[in-house]
């Protein structure tokens, strides 16, 4: 038999192993797993006031994406081609059929719209009659998208450039 004082002894060498075991084994994990969760806490919290300040973007940027889809299935039923219609496009904006050429750069197709991708090449243009004929391509009733915009100053009078726009005229998908 054990003596009374050894029992004491037994009983608080228990107790000291069982507080280590819990400290170790949950007080100490759970610590961290709170500072973890806080951190986290504190980024989600960051990146929704970063949503928050965006949201009137997202917002603008959601109304162009919603206007380009309207023009989209709106032109879908055009018995023209999409070169013809462009051609016409950039006819109207002010440019001779001698100013410029129009060659297909080939189909993408995505998820919403596939694309029928042109290359647009003018010479002798001034700056302002660029920046007005991208201004109508991109808000103009057609469908279409500037993909890339390569501008050269001309070497014979630095006034005027040539430009090569990369077109991507929008056409629904086929679902």
């Amino acid at each position: 038999m054990l003596l009374s004082r050894e029992k004491v002894v037994l009983v608080l060498g228990a107790a000291a192993a069982a507080v280590i075991l819990l400290l170790s084994f949950v007080v100490i994990p759970g610590v961290s797993r709170v500072r973890a969760l806080s951190r986290q806490s504190v980024l989600a919290e960051k990146d929704l006031a970063e949503l928050r300040r965006m949201r009137p973007e997202l917002a603008n940027l959601d109304r162009k994406v919603r206007r380009k889809m309207a023009a989209v299935t709106s032109s879908a039923n055009a018995t023209e081609s999409p070169l013809a219609r462009l051609t016409a496009a950039v006819q109207e904006a002010g440019l001779p059929q001698s100013a410029f050429s129009l060659k297909s750069a080939g189909p993408r197709t995505g998820e919403y719209v596939n694309e029928e991708a042109f290359d647009l090449k003018m010479e002798n243009l001034t700056y302002l009659e660029v920046v007005q004929l991208l201004t109508r391509m991109e808000d103009g009733p057609l469908p279409v998208v500037v993909r890339s915009v390569n501008l050269k100053s001309r070497y014979d009078d630095s006034k005027y450039l040539d430009a090569t726009l990369r077109i991507g005229f929008l056409l629904p998908a086929k679902r």
